[in-house]
């Protein structure tokens, strides 16, 4: 039981933090804003990875996990739309409606289960502090390559060199630290 609540206790602090990052998503116009924005969501979901690395595990053996997860998927849902809608409303990017929310869906899974497939493809060091800065960009840039057909040119340029930028940044440091 006292695992249990202290579970709880870590994953509504979690809620709490998320539900606020989420509500930024309103402000999102364009690839730099929405840069920022997946990688401020990867940071915080590393801060609270023992929730994603044995998600499944966790969320058949509590309620109150299981509840409010599904209720974290709709929120991260109704954000990436909200996302999707500033930067088409902004001219970043032209989206049919009907591909809109399939989008956002596919774009919550990956960012759902990015350090689970990070850890699949290295189990002993993807989940150790000097790995994630990279994971987390990898992260941020599968995310947001989802969004490449729909990317004003000049858009879709800026978030490759972004891609590009912070990941020979934070190849140093990862060097160094392993």
């Amino acid at each position: 039981p006292a695992k249990e609540e202290l579970i709880n206790a870590l994953f509504d602090r979690y809620e709490r933090g998320l539900t606020e990052l989420l509500n930024a998503s309103d402000g999102v116009r364009d690839v730099e804003d929405a840069w920022f924005f997946m990688h401020s969501l990867f940071e915080l979901i590393w801060q609270h990875r023992f929730l994603y690395r044995d998600l499944n595990d966790l969320l058949s053996n509590n309620r109150h996990l299981e509840t409010h997860f599904q209720s974290v998927l709709k929120h991260k849902t109704r954000a990436i739309r909200a996302l999707l809608d500033g930067m088409a409303q902004s001219g970043a990017l032209q989206i049919d409606s009907r591909e809109a929310e399939a989008t956002a869906t596919n774009m919550v899974v990956v960012l759902t289960y990015w350090l689970s497939f990070e850890y699949v493809r290295d189990p002993r060091h993807a989940l150790e502090a000097d790995s994630a800065q990279m994971a987390l960009l990898r992260g941020a840039h599968h995310v947001l390559n989802l969004l490449m057909p729909y990317l004003e040119p000049g858009q879709r340029l800026h978030l490759l060199n972004l891609v590009s930028a912070y990941s020979q940044s934070a190849q140093p440091a990862a060097s160094a630290a392993g």
